[in-house]
């Protein structure tokens, strides 16, 4: 049994060697994640109840118009959606459409039925503004048309400006330019859950791909781990063995007779 015992007994500790680091980012990560509310990092907690159309806004023009003029800009366009909904106290409304393999969407005013052109900087600060209960001045604001692979904005349509307050919490407002839409909101707990997340998921490139090899193999290795640590135990144990010994007397007097 000996042989056994220091076989297992190596396998453990270099498994060990091997995934003990990654099991102590594991154990961190997910401690981090079990203290700040989803709420927090996502920064809803400061978010402002979204806007309604007011009472006045019910003798609207037909959405007929504006598909007219968006057919003319973008004759192989196909409209998948017409949605009335608010924009800065105005009523607009919003054109889903895919044109050349990409989702696409443009704004029409609902009181004249016009296409309106995309948000502009201005617009952006005031529903950013808008969005975000506390008072804060802005900080920056910047108009992006890519998004570099484990940015903090990734997944959603571009282009977008980013809205930044002079907050403690270090809030960032994203804003699409093409409906108007808040896409994002980014702050420093968000930072740092992404930045233990990079490590939980362990891909260190997107941020967001958890079904590769190095993250299946490091499972793999760590599942290994504990169930050698289990069969070490079991074969080295002080009461498991004394059961055992009465069964293998029992068992030697047996041949003997």
């Amino acid at each position: 049994m000996r042989l056994p015992v220091r076989t297992i007994r190596k396998l453990h500790r270099y498994l060990g060697l091997i995934i003990g680091i990654q099991l102590l980012l594991w154990t961190g990560s997910g401690l981090f994640f079990s203290l700040n509310p989803i709420e927090k990092v996502r920064g809803e907690h400061l978010m402002a109840p979204p806007p309604v159309l007011a009472p006045d806004d019910t003798l609207l023009a037909t959405p007929t118009r504006a598909l007219q003029e968006l057919r003319r800009r973008f004759p192989e366009a196909e409209v998948l959606q017409v949605m009335l909904r608010p924009l800065l106290d105005r009523p607009v409304y919003e054109l889903m459409f895919r044109h050349e393999g990409r989702l696409r969407f443009a704004l029409a005013d609902a009181r004249t039925g016009r296409l309106r052109p995309p948000i502009t900087e201005a617009e952006a600060v005031a529903i950013a503004q808008a969005d975000f209960v506390p008072e804060a001045p802005i900080a920056a604001v910047e108009y992006l048309t890519e998004a570099p692979p484990g940015s903090e904005f990734r997944g959603s349509p571009l282009p977008v400006y980013r809205v930044v307050f002079d907050h403690p919490t270090g809030t960032r407002i994203y804003v699409a330019a093409e409906n108007g839409r808040v896409t994002a909101r980014r702050n420093d707990t968000w930072r740092w859950f992404d930045f233990f997340w990079m490590f939980h998921i362990m891909d260190y490139r997107t941020r967001d791909n958890f079904n590769h090899l190095l993250l299946q193999s490091f499972s793999l290795f760590g599942l290994l781990t504990v169930l050698s640590g289990f069969v070490l135990w079991a074969v080295t144990s002080p009461t498991l063995r004394g059961r055992r010994k009465p069964f293998r007397r029992a068992k030697a007097a047996f041949r003997q007779a």
